[in-house]
C-alpha cells in the first residue's frame, strides 16, 4: 500500500473509495475498545468530563472547539465511527503525485496561491467533514491498546476487522502516516486523547494565549452542500498574528486519533466565504511560505503549475481540522 505521509487529502480513484464502511452497521465497531475498559454510558460521561477538566485547566484561556466539543457528546452516546465519505489522509511534501491522483483528489481545488487571498476571489471548494468523529480514549485505554503497523493482525482481531476491507485499508493508511518521519524543522504526534493532544500543544505553544481556530459553517443556508462555488468576503480576511502555529487533522481510525504537528515558514488566516447556495463560512486558510524543500511533483504544485520555491502555496481546511496559535495579536484588519 505505500505510506506517503503529512499533509491531508482525500483518497480516490479506487483505493479507498468507501461509502459507509461494511459491517457492523455501517461503522468502525467500537465493541473492542469498549471490552477493555469503557463499558458503560455513566463511564464515558465519568471521562469526558475529566478529559474537560484537564483542557481547562492545561489550557485555561483557550475554549474547547465545537468539533471536539462534538467528540465528548459522541463519546457520551456511545456513538461509532462512520466515513460518511471517502476518508482524509496526508500526502507528504516529499512525496510525488502523479496525474490519476490529481484529478480524483477531490482536495485538490483547496489549494491556491496566496495572490488569490483577495475579496471578491470565487473558488469551487468541498469544506464539509469527511468523516463522523468517534470519541477519544481515554488516557489509559490509548495505553493500553495497540496503535502500531506491526500490531495491525492483534488490531484487527480485536475489532474483528476483516483483512482487505475498507476499514483495513484506512487502519494501516493511519498507521503508517502516523509513524512516518518527520519534516525537517517538524514536530508530530498521532494524539488518541484528548489529554494528549492538550500535552502536545502545551509542549509547543505553552499554556498562555493560545487560541484555537477552525472552519465553520453558520447558519444560513445549506450548510452541507458537499462543493460549491464560494466568494471571498470584502474586508474579510483576518491574518492570524501567531508566534507558532500546530495543526490537528483527524485520521480515519475506530477511535479519535489526530495527526497533530508543528511547521515551520508558515501563516494562518480566517476567511469569509459566501457559497453559491447562500452559506457563510468562516473558513480557516493556511499558507505555507517556503516550499523549496518540497518534492516538485507535489500535488499541490501540479495543481497550481508552479515550482518549489517561487510562490506560497495555501489551502483552506475542512471543517473538524484545528489550527491552534500560540498568538502575539489578532489582527481583524483587511489583508
Amino acid at each position: 500500500m505505500g505510506s506517503c505521509g503529512g499533509h491531508w487529502f482525500r483518497l480516490a480513484g479506487g483505493q479507498v473509495q468507501v461509502g459507509k464502511l461494511a459491517g457492523g452497521g455501517g461503522g468502525f465497531r467500537l465493541a473492542g475498545w469498549l471490552s477493555l475498559g469503557l463499558t458503560s454510558s455513566h463511564a464515558a460521561v465519568q471521562e469526558s468530563t475529566s478529559a474537560q477538566t484537564y483542557w481547562q485547566t492545561i489550557l485555561p484561556q483557550t475554549p474547547i472547539p465545537a468539533s471536539i466539543q462534538e467528540l465528548l457528546r459522541r463519546e457520551k452516546e456511545m456513538k461509532s465511527f462512520e466515513l460518511e465519505r471517502t476518508p482524509t489522509f496526508f500526502v507528504s511534501y516529499k512525496c510525488a503525485t502523479d496525474e490519476k491522483q490529481i484529478h480524483n483528489d477531490p482536495n485538490a481545488p483547496l489549494f491556491f496561491l496566496k495572490d488569490s487571498l483577495n475579496p471578491g476571489t470565487k473558488m469551487t471548494l468541498d469544506l464539509t467533514k469527511s468523516i463522523s468523529a468517534p470519541p477519544f480514549l481515554s488516557v489509559e485505554m490509548a495505553n493500553a491498546t495497540p496503535f502500531s503497523s506491526t500490531k495491525v493482525t492483534e488490531i484487527l482481531s480485536l475489532l474483528s476487522i476483516k483483512r482487505g476491507s475498507a476499514e483495513d485499508i484506512a487502519i494501516q493508511r493511519t498507521l503508517a502516516e502516523c509513524e512516518e518521519l518527520p519534516l525537517d524543522g517538524e514536530r508530530k504526534s498521532c494524539v488518541r486523547s484528548m489529554e494528549a493532544m492538550v500535552d502536545f500543544v502545551e509542549a509547543e505553544l505553552g499554556n498562555r494565549d493560545v487560541q484555537v481556530f477552525e472552519t465553520a459553517m453558520a447558519d444560513v443556508g445549506d450548510p452541507v452542500v458537499a462543493e460549491q462555488e464560494y466568494m471571498i468576503g470584502q474586508k474579510e480576511v483576518k491574518h492570524i498574528e501567531a508566534k507558532a502555529l500546530v495543526s490537528c487533522h483527524p485520521e480515519p481510525y475506530p477511535s479519535a486519533v489526530y495527526y497533530c504537528h508543528t511547521a515551520k515558514n508558515i501563516e494562518a488566516y480566517v476567511v469569509h466565504l459566501y457559497g453559491a447556495n447562500g452559506a457563510a463560512v468562516d473558513a480557516v486558510a493556511t499558507c505555507h511560505t517556503d516550499t523549496s524543500a518540497w518534492d516538485p511533483n507535489y500535488v499541490g504544485f501540479k495543481m497550481l503549475k508552479v515550482k518549489p520555491g517561487t510562490e506560497p502555496i495555501c489551502h483552506f481546511l475542512p471543517q473538524g481540522h484545528l489550527i491552534f496559535a500560540g498568538l502575539s495579536k489578532m489582527d481583524i484588519s483587511a489583508f
